[in-house]
């Protein structure tokens, strides 16, 4: 398994890609937003020689909040033109997996029409991302991490892939729905994202172990699916001790933890 960590879009990427190298990390999650890494201005080959310095590569991540189920269609247009550049910058870079956030809270219309226009959006760029030779990955957001709402996303092209985001799963829900999520999507799996919260509605990206996520039940799942590529800690705040911490913790577990039986759901910590 490979670890990996979010840059700081407001901090100057080569700082954060050096610092990520000096914790040990082996990629990073490379987020194209203003200010510092906005699509329209990054330094491609700047960032591509940080990395072949830190000896590290990146996948690609995309700003949460751009409307693509927007009830204005010049918006939603705005937003999918956004994500076919960061597309192209992520092409340009060698990076071969880009994740799209759906966009869950859309004024006075139902469920049933915010799905059906994030659908869509998946569809366009699942087809622009394979002229790429790239995967699109679509992530459960909080609020949006049952099957039911995902499911038409996730299969709307064969070639896009599942992100579990563990955070959000354990967000506006009575309990964490990684099982869930894992037990359908776990053959379409293709990245993973890992903080702690204290469940309700604030993704607080915590460290691991310091909220109510059950790690070594999480872990255990995700070996049941077979999955062993990359999983990025999203641990946010000031002191890098905290990052570092969780990716000791992570890969302890990862290493001493074995696929098999799981007893009870993910919330509660244990780990």
């Amino acid at each position: 398994m490979l670890f990996g960590a979010m840059n700081n879009p407001m901090v100057e990427i080569t700082q954060e890609i050096a610092a990520f190298r000096d914790l040990g990390f082996d990629f990073i999650d490379l987020t194209l937003e203003p200010e510092q890494t906005y699509s329209a201005i990054v330094d491609i080959d700047k960032i591509l020689n940080a990395l072949d310095h830190a000896n590290m590569f990146a996948v690609g991540h995309t700003a949460w909040y751009l409307p693509i189920a927007s009830p204005f269609p010049e918006f939603r247009e705005l937003a999918l033109r956004e994500l076919e550049r960061c597309m192209d910058v992520f092409n340009d870079m060698g990076i071969d997996k880009m994740n799209i956030h759906p966009h869950t809270r859309v004024s006075l219309y139902d469920e049933e029409w915010i799905i059906a226009q994030n659908t869509e959006a998946i569809v366009r760029l699942a087809e622009r991302a394979q002229e790429r030779d790239m995967t699109l990955l679509v992530e459960n957001m909080p609020g949006f991490s049952r099957v039911a709402q995902l499911k038409p996303l996730v299969e709307a092209v064969d070639s896009v892939r599942f992100l579990l985001d563990v955070g959000h799963a354990n967000l506006d829900t009575p309990y964490n729905r990684s099982e869930e999520l894992l037990a359908n999507f776990g053959h379409r799996l293709g990245h993973i994202h890992f903080s702690d919260n204290h469940g309700g509605t604030s993704d607080q990206h915590l460290p691991l172990g310091v909220g109510n996520i059950n790690w070594m039940q999480v872990v255990r799942r995700i070996k049941n699916t077979g999955y062993d590529d990359t999983i990025t800690l999203e641990v946010f705040g000031d002191d890098d001790d905290y990052l570092a911490m969780s990716l000791r913790k992570i890969r302890y577990l990862w290493e001493h933890t074995a696929a098999g039986e799981v007893l009870g759901r993910t919330t509660s910590s244990e780990a």
